[in-house]
């Protein structure tokens, strides 16, 4: 009786487990006033999709499915929660008012500094290199000027 028990109750956590949605992130680029921005949605099973918008504009099109390989999803979330914990910063940056762009990760509440100024130390860096990783698995360019 009590091993049928145990069973069940193991059964029940691996379900729930099972049912628990994939943990997500967003990352998104503001664009400048002659390139476009876009918003990336990843979630921890590695789908990912993107959608460009011009600056501060609606988005151009449907959103554009792409898979993240395993390995570079788990580093992200693993450098987000390191990020967030150790409470990353860059170096403040100047930038051109209209050719200037901002990337920012947002996850679970937390979001963080702007990604094109630099690093102030492995935790920032780290977060720039995953994004550019996720970027380069969509085939994201980085220069993305106006249609």
């Amino acid at each position: 009786m009590r091993k049928r028990a145990t069973i069940a109750a193991a059964l029940a956590i691996a379900t729930l487990m099972a049912a628990s949605p994939p943990d997500t992130a967003t990352i998104v680029d503001s664009g400048s006033t002659n390139a476009n921005g876009y918003t990336i949605h990843i979630a921890s099973d590695g789908n990912a999709s993107v959608t460009y918008q011009p600056r501060g504009g609606s988005p151009i099109g449907t959103p554009k499915p792409f898979t993240v390989p395993a390995a570079t999803t788990a580093r992200f979330f693993t450098d987000l929660a390191a990020a967030r914990k150790g409470n990353v910063a860059t170096v403040p940056c100047m930038k051109p008012v209209s050719f200037g762009t901002t990337l920012k990760v947002t996850w679970q509440g937390w979001t963080s500094p702007d990604l094109t100024c630099p690093p102030k130390d492995a935790l920032g860096e780290a977060l720039v290199s995953d994004v550019a990783a996720i970027r380069n698995a969509g085939g994201i360019d980085q220069l993305r000027p106006h249609p």
